[in-house]
């Protein structure tokens, strides 16, 4: 009688032990399906040029379970939108798509890849069972960004690091615009890489990470871009990006439509140094037109949102979260004494890299290619490692009686101590040629023997690590032998140069606009 009390109890253990097991295991997709209960389904479209994997669930851990081609429309339930993996999901409901392909004939889908189905006048009747075309998504169209969507948006934006050997070097901010990863960032960025690491934000309140390796597949030094194309993980093994179901911003706003006064979100990695994301704030305050290719149309968009060195190559999108450019610089004026801040037109950058068929293009041509390869031996060699902290800038300055433009910078070097440097400042006219003012008349101290006009400060660090806090440049604006009454938008190269010319190294572009009366 008491082995058979024993072995009665052991057994209702035994069972009351699978019982918790199964009550504490998470649930499968399908058991997650049907506890859900929504009226938030919505009509979506596969953006972009390639198909969309939609998984069991959701994540990339999840099995691919149905792939549909891009401008396919589905129903997707944001009511259930969870994070995993660094991205949104969204419950999806192919509308070809039948029980046989997966359980309830759902699946998951990242949220980058959806848009709202556009609307027609037949869109009135709607169900929990059936999508239906609605304006919202989870980037409405209100025109401003809350919290949520401002995550969602981050996910798109790559912090860029130069890869030097083993030496990796966060320079700048990219923005990924396709789903096969194609990342379009400033020329300036990727200057000297011979690769470059992308790193991917998981958690947005934490730094990215270096996840993959791509390559500069189309580089335009006149408008300051460049495209990277991933290629490898960080272990140097090859990848297909479009496996990768990357976030992505597509550059499909319009530079008519962007207006003085349109509300702006600028997204980078400003410090380049503590590699967290910023988002600032601000307005479209100039649209400047210009010739591009026989077609007048924007070439800057100036912005009073703050921007800082690390922001260049980064994204600013309005308040419907469309691309409208890349932000390039910090411009200043003589006339008011202000700095604003620049941004390229997405259009004007992507026509600068991408042919009419929208694929790559070189900008040099093969003999070219072969005459720099002959010369980087020689002129491409990082020895040193320099990080610009801060420019502060002073429009007519008095300096042993003259007035011009100072400069205070604080800047950083790394591993050249006892070996001489130059910090210099060079001058261009800021507009597509972008040619260097010159002026065989300018006192020696402030041209090169090109004539080109300039002002440089000799350095020598004194440490493996020397920090200058506040370098003093000056030019004076009778060095630039613009003696004609009128305005004159220039561009000023901001570099630090081995005394051996083994490396140089740009570590800014500040704009600005000298008006002679």
């Amino acid at each position: 009688m008491l082995k058979r009390w024993y072995g009665l109890a052991g057994g209702l253990v035994i069972a009351l032990a699978v019982l918790m097991v199964v009550l504490a295991a998470p649930p499968t997709p399908t058991q997650a399906q049907s506890q859900r209960q929504s009226t938030e389904w919505r009509c979506v479209e596969i953006n972009g040029t390639l198909a969309l994997n939609i998984r069991s669930g959701p994540g990339v851990a999840y099995n691919v379970v149905i792939t549909r081609p891009a401008g396919t429309q589905m129903a997707a339930d944001y009511a259930a939108m969870t994070s995993a993996d660094g991205y949104n999901w969204l419950p999806v409901r192919p509308l070809d798509a039948s029980p046989d392909d997966f359980p309830n004939g759902e699946g998951w889908a990242i949220t980058m890849r959806l848009t709202p189905c556009p609307v027609t006048d037949t869109d009135t009747e709607t169900n929990a069972n059936t999508p239906h075309h609605d304006d919202q998504d989870t980037i409405n169209q209100d025109g401003i960004l809350d919290r949520f969507e401002i995550a969602q948006i981050a996910h798109s934006v790559v912090l860029i690091a130069n890869v030097q050997g083993s030496r990796i070097e966060a320079t700048g901010t990219g923005t990924i615009t396709t789903p096969d990863g194609l990342i379009v960032t400033n020329a300036h960025v990727v200057a000297d890489a011979d690769r470059v690491a992308v790193g991917i934000l998981g958690d947005i309140n934490d730094p990215p990470e270096y996840l993959y390796l791509g390559e500069i597949v189309s580089i335009d030094e006149e408008i300051d871009v460049a495209l990277i194309a991933i290629r490898y993980d960080m272990d140097e093994h090859p990848i297909n990006a479009a496996d990768l179901e990357l976030p992505y911003v597509p550059a499909t706003l319009n530079p008519a439509d962007v207006f003085r006064g349109d509300a702006i979100y600028i997204f980078g990695y400003p410090g380049i140094g503590d590699d967290f994301l910023v988002v600032t704030t601000g307005s479209i305050v100039s649209v400047e037109n210009g010739d591009l290719n026989g077609q007048r149309l924007p070439i800057w968009y100036r912005t009073d949102a703050e921007l800082a060195p690390g922001n260049s190559g980064g994204l600013a999108v309005n308040g419907n979260g469309e691309f409208v450019g890349i932000p390039t610089f910090v411009q200043t004026e003589y006339e008011t004494g202000g700095r604003l801040g620049g941004i390229r037109p997405a259009e004007v950058a992507l026509m600068a890299v991408l042919d009419e068929q929208y694929g790559p293009v070189d900008t040099v041509s093969e003999g070219d290619q072969n005459a720099e390869t002959e010369l980087q031996p020689e002129t491409v060699v990082l020895d040193a490692e320099v990080y610009l902290q801060d420019v502060q800038l002073e429009h007519a300055a008095i300096q042993n009686g003259e007035a011009g433009i100072a400069f205070t910078l604080a800047f950083t070097i790394i591993d050249w101590q006892d070996q001489e440097a130059t910090i210099s400042a060079r001058v261009f006219h800021d507009d597509l040629a972008g040619l260097p003012v010159i002026n065989l008349n300018a006192p020696d101290q402030y041209r090169d023997t090109a004539g080109v006009v300039m002002t440089s400060v000799p350095l020598m660090p004194c440490c493996y690590k020397t920090i200058y806090d506040d370098v003093p440049l000056f030019l004076p604006y009778a060095a630039l032998g613009l003696t004609d009454a009128g305005t004159y938008p220039l561009k000023i190269e901001i570099a630090v140069t081995a005394g051996d010319g083994a490396w140089r190294r740009v570590l800014y572009w500040e704009f600005v606009t000298y008006t002679r009366k």
